[in-house]
């Protein structure tokens, strides 16, 4: 059966308009159509229906996580008045995006499911909806902490409501919580699936049919990826540094599983020589990282491409010149992303030889490009692109003479040639979960190994590396430990063994499993030579900075430099030259056999001095790198690359305001539901002020019943 006729079914059987559907009646139940004798393929249609609920929540997941923030201006003549509110930060309650209706639709249609599945119904020993219960916790989680993300404090019920009297009984008892009580209950909801089977098989399948090429089983939300955000909220909210190591937990998990590893990819955009022409580009990026087949997307929400069966989408529209707006779209890049893609040095290593090579840096100057964007960071110029519209709109003056395109909502096209409905929206996106693995790490007290996720890509190679990660931080990171597989799994022992560690260890990244892309070699050729690693079935990793930014394990711009030796931290010790006495030739005679021997004593005793020497010092240096004052240092640090990372990887996804929510919450600025938006020093200090911003809420308020 395919996803449409089944939704359309799932609509009828699962019958939860009991569930609200205004504004102004957010708990209103009036359908007395409600399933509760669930016959096994009932479960299948009950599924579709809260995935059909879920598809009114895409656009306004997006846009209330992207207009409100800095990355976008929005066309004040022809976008609409209610994203012109979000823009400009002043929601009213009957704002079309400010529907927290819609998703306590989703929360009753899971609570109703889950309140009447046979839980406990078992075939050949294992229950048989155990699949679509964590499906259904993991979609009201989710729905509960967008709610959480958008208001601060809403209405919190667990119970099915069924009829008019329920919800107002629900309504009139005023239960209420806020992101840190929703956080807490959603983690013990959903904890003791971190301990099951693998990722896959912790999500529905329903067979080997397609949509869109992609396998149904993507249509559910990862729970250990779904975990690791939870964890990094809470962990953001109170500080709690056994959320983030849970965190760190989760989203390992969720990447090293066995047999289920999830890499960076190698999809990148990148300069193909050092000349840096502006012909000489090589952009696998936009169209491979974001089209539903390309594997990093973690999970998508199916949405139908024509009204006629179904929800559909208007975020084409918002993004993308198209015939139903006269090409003016409704938001284009700000000067700010502009200026965060500017501001990177792109870095190329150019390998010659064994002997010969040197590390170039691309012009800062707009002038040496054709397309000014092209200076810096080359992700912004592959996912935003413009084409002449002179010839159409020399003919009509209501048509914009500019075509403007995000790829990122064209589904991997370079332009759009039709005014075809956007057909998903993906929940996470790996690439976007190694960052939020980074941000764990960072707040965990590891700030080199997040470091190392920008600059290197996690690898056994970069984890063994004591010149990237200090002794000291890889022996805090291998006292986490693993929830959902063992580290003595045949695939990962031998790894942690040579890592020194026993094979109960947790930080596990084999070298049979990740690899990074060795610039050297496929530089001389002139493009990355990543096929043989393919072919040999090892998967690509590399710097999350480098996908956009060349060769960032060599750029000195690029470096986890910071204030310590100014500010007096940095042991000041050095070894002392090694300088041997020559040695003399043994001859016959006894007296030149002695004075050989007194000079090799006399070496003997340098040696061991030299060697006592760099010991004081390694010893200096490793104390150094472990006192909390170098490390405070440096976490703050990483947080501002992380957070500018977030910003040229996540621009226009839907994750920038609450990139900068998250990061003010670490600093312990937003407090309570009436906070008013501040942002981060260095970001103002860097690009000016965010007037649409500064003293605004953050939060929306919560429409009245």
């Amino acid at each position: 059966m395919k996803v449409k006729s089944i939704i359309a079914c799932g609509l009828l059987l699962l019958g939860v308009g009991a569930a609200t559907t205004s504004c102004e009646d957010m708990l209103t139940a009036d359908n007395k159509l409600v399933t509760t004798d669930l016959a096994p393929q009932d479960t299948v249609y009950q599924m579709m229906g809260i995935l059909q609920r879920m598809q009114k929540l895409a656009d306004r997941t997006i846009l209330l996580g992207e207009v409100r923030a800095d990355l976008v201006d929005v066309d004040p003549i022809h976008a609409s008045a209610d994203i012109q509110q979000l823009a400009a930060n002043n929601v009213s309650t009957t704002n079309v995006y400010n529907s927290p209706s819609e998703y306590y639709a989703v929360i009753n249609s899971c609570n109703i499911y889950l309140a009447y599945v046979d839980s406990l119904y078992k075939i050949y020993g294992e229950y048989y909806y155990e699949k679509e219960i964590c499906a259904a916790k993991c979609f009201r989680a989710w729905c509960y902490l967008e709610l959480a993300k958008i208001y601060g404090e809403v209405p919190f019920y667990t119970k099915p409501i069924t009829t008019d009297e329920e919800a107002n009984q629900v309504m009139s008892s005023g239960e209420r919580r806020d992101i840190e009580g929703i956080l807490n209950f959603a983690i013990a909801d959903l904890d003791k699936y971190a301990d099951m089977s693998k990722n896959d098989e912790l999500r529905p399948r329903y067979g080997s049919q397609k949509w869109h090429g992609i396998t149904w089983n993507k249509f559910f939300i990862p729970v250990r990826a779904l975990l690791g955000e939870l964890y990094l909220w809470r962990g953001s909210k109170t500080g709690s540094q056994s959320d983030y190591i849970n965190a760190i937990r989760m989203y390992h998990d969720y990447f090293c599983f066995p047999n289920e590893e999830i890499a960076t990819g190698y999809h990148d955009v990148h300069w193909m020589t050092s000349s840096f022409l502006s012909e000489m580009t090589d952009d696998s990026y936009s169209y491979y990282e974001f089209d539903v087949e390309s594997g990093n997307i973690a999970a998508v929400l199916p949405i139908d491409s024509v009204a006629y069966f179904g929800n559909t989408s208007d975020l084409r529209a918002v993004f993308n010149s198209q015939y139903s707006n006269n090409y003016y779209p409704a938001v284009t890049p700000s000067q700010r992303i502009r200026d965060i893609s500017k501001s990177q040095r792109y870095c190329y290593y150019d390998y010659h030889s064994s002997t010969w090579h040197d590390t170039l840096y691309a012009s800062t100057s707009a002038n040496d490009f054709d397309d000014a964007n092209l200076v810096g960071d080359l992700r912004f110029s592959s996912v935003y692109i413009t084409r002449s519209n002179i010839s159409e709109a020399r003919y009509n003056g209501n048509v914009n003479d500019q075509k403007n395109f995000i790829t990122k909502w064209t589904e991997g096209y370079t332009v759009l040639s039709t005014d075809v409905r956007q057909s998903f929206i993906s929940y996470y996106r790996n690439n976007i979960l190694y960052l939020h693995l980074a941000e764990a790490l960072n707040k965990a007290g590891f700030p080199e190994t997040a470091y190392a996720i920008l600059a290197y890509g996690l690898t056994y190679d970069v984890l063994t590396n004591r010149s990237v990660i200090s002794q000291d931080e890889f022996n805090r990171l291998c006292n986490i430990k693993s929830r959902g597989f063992s580290a003595s799994d045949s695939k990962y022992n031998t790894s942690a063994d040579l890592m020194g560690k026993t094979s109960s260890s947790f930080v596990i990244w084999p070298s049979t499993v990740f690899k990074n892309i060795d610039h050297a070699q496929p530089k001389s050729a002139g493009s990355y030579s990543t096929m043989d690693d393919i072919n040999n079935g090892y998967k690509i990793q590399i710097g999350i900075h480098s996908i956009g930014s060349g060769d960032t394990e060599y750029n000195k711009y690029y470096k986890l430099n910071t204030d310590e030796i100014e500010a007096g931290i940095q042991p000041d010790v050095a070894v002392p030259d090694y300088a041997p006495v020559p040695r003399l030739t043994r001859n016959s005679t006894h007296e030149d056999s002695v004075a050989a021997q007194l000079i090799i004593d006399a070496n003997t005793l340098l040696r061991e001095q030299y060697e006592a020497d760099q010991a004081a010092v390694d010893a200096a240096n490793a104390a150094y790198l472990a006192s909390p004052a170098v490390r405070a240092i440096r976490q703050a640090r990483v947080s501002q690359f992380i957070l500018e990372e977030e910003a040229l990887e996540g621009m226009f996804e839907g994750t920038r305001f609450y990139d900068l929510m998250r990061y003010q919450m670490q600093e312990g600025k937003i407090a309570g539901k009436s906070a008013t938006i501040t942002l981060p020093d260095f970001v103002t200090t860097n690009y000016g002020a965010t007037p649409n911003m500064q003293g605004k809420p953050w939060y929306l308020p919560l429409p009245p019943r």
